[in-house]
């Protein structure tokens, strides 16, 4: 009954949640946020996907935007150099960082820890290296340039409110598969795993093959990510998957607690609000640029893994809950008092 209920409420959560989605373009109308909140959709979809890694397999990666970088060149080559429908270079987007997950799934679902951090890391850097040094096909540290835009129906998707929604689509998506994934018996696997990875291993859970299909997913929706924000861009360059890229994601799912699907979501939405506030405050105060975002994020990471490790989200939904639940008993005590 518990964990019906909890579903519930996550579905409650996602309505909601979808029709202020609906309704922020026509409540905001000044471009810049609209395609602020349009980064925040892409952002959402490798959020959640570290999120279910880090918060239920119990897995550390720094490589996120390895694999999100992967799926932005692959439709960025297939588009630009071969002439394929993006349509079908969504497939391949979404194939080749799983590949390469999969492959390396086989030696990290292996490690825990510092270790597999470390490996991610490693990752995050040969990607990086390649996507500057590969000019023959990346095109070097100046990047692909005449990404043809998505049609749908033969209507041309650009930058505003039909690509806000086009890219929130998606994102509303994950977060309904994210949900179902760990309301399934594989997401008491991962969080068993999470729990204590010994002590699923003598109850017969395969702890590695968990690991490794949840490291797939992540990939998954990383590549999914890429792929929106290559035919978003129009253009890209390495720069946007560099290591910085890896921590900013990482920080994210730290800030809104990786133990929920939403407390990824949270955090994505935060972080780009303090982005926002920045290059507000930057056009007043000189001394303020965009370094200072990662000033900013660094001192967010090491305050909220100092005092609140489970991030601002699971707290709040702990108050919540406590109002609800001393409501509910005030309400039932009257109703006793009324019948006496």
């Amino acid at each position: 009954m518990k964990l019906l209920g909890v579903q519930q409420t996550n579905w409650i959560g996602v309505s909601i949640f979808a029709v202020l989605i609906l309704l922020f373009p026509l409540l905001v109308s000044k471009s810049y946020y609209i395609t602020q909140a349009t980064f925040a959709g892409i952002y959402v979809i490798v959020a959640v996907g570290l999120g279910l890694l880090m918060g239920y397999a119990g897995q550390i990666s720094l490589g996120q935007a390895a694999f999100y970088g992967i799926g932005a060149y692959t439709t960025a080559v297939l588009t630009t150099s071969m002439g394929v429908n993006p349509w079908i270079s969504l497939f391949f987007s979404i194939l080749v960082p799983s590949l390469l997950a999969l492959i390396m799934g086989y030696t990290m679902s292996r490690l825990n820890g510092y270790y597999l951090a470390m490996a991610t890391l490693a990752l995050g850097i040969i990607v990086y290296s390649v996507l500057v040094e590969w000019r023959e096909v990346t095109k070097g540290a100046t990047g692909l340039f005449g990404i043809p835009p998505i049609h749908i129906f033969g209507f041309q998707l650009t930058q505003g409110p039909s690509y806000f929604y086009f890219v929130w689509l998606f994102a509303l998506l994950v977060i309904v598969i994210s949900l179902n994934i760990v309301h399934s018996r594989v997401g008491r696997a991962l969080r068993s795993i999470h729990d204590s990875e010994i002590a699923s291993s003598s109850m017969g859970v395969n702890t590695g093959r968990y690991k490794m299909q949840i490291f797939i997913v992540s990939a998954a929706f990383a590549g999914l990510a890429g792929w929106l924000f290559a035919h978003m861009s129009y253009s890209i360059t390495p720069s946007s998957f560099s290591m910085d890229a890896s921590i900013i994601f990482l920080t994210m799912v730290v800030l809104g607690g990786s133990g929920t699907v939403w407390g990824a979501v949270i955090g994505v939405i935060l972080i780009r609000l303090i982005s926002i506030g920045v290059h507000s405050l930057g056009t007043y105060f000189s001394f303020i640029t965009s370094d200072s975002e990662h000033v900013i994020y660094g001192l967010i990471l090491m305050l909220v893994i100092i005092f609140m490790p489970k991030g601002l989200f699971p707290p709040f939904v702990h108050l919540f809950e406590r109002w609800v639940k001393n409501k509910t008993l005030e309400e039932g005590s009257k109703q006793e008092n009324l019948t006496k």
